[in-house]
């Protein structure tokens, strides 16, 4: 019973890969959002005058991934995500 509440473990790689993007500009070709081609769902302002940022990612888009950006620098200062832990995983994407 305990094991069907625990976070996967992809949703847990998820999480650590997510929290590296913190300190990393927005536009670096190696910050997830963009290495990985997500679409930006929206960009809107927040309350303390940073912008958010939102993606669809995980498996097929169905997690919403924002990122916290802060106007000057264009640093990501925090990262959210809406959407169920089984979505919100890195995909593995074969060859092509």
């Amino acid at each position: 019973m305990l094991a069907a509440c625990a976070t996967s473990p992809e949703h847990e790689n998820f999480k650590r890969v997510m929290d590296r993007q913190v300190g990393k500009s927005i536009d670096d070709p190696d910050v997830y959002a963009v290495f990985y081609r997500l679409r930006q769902k929206n960009a809107k302002p927040l309350p303390n005058g940073n912008m958010q940022q939102q993606y669809a990612a995980g498996r097929n888009g169905r997690c919403e991934l924002n990122f916290e950006v802060a106007p000057l620098t264009r640093r990501i200062v925090r990262w959210t995500f809406d959407g169920k832990e089984r979505d919100c995983v890195i995909e593995t994407r074969s060859p092509g």
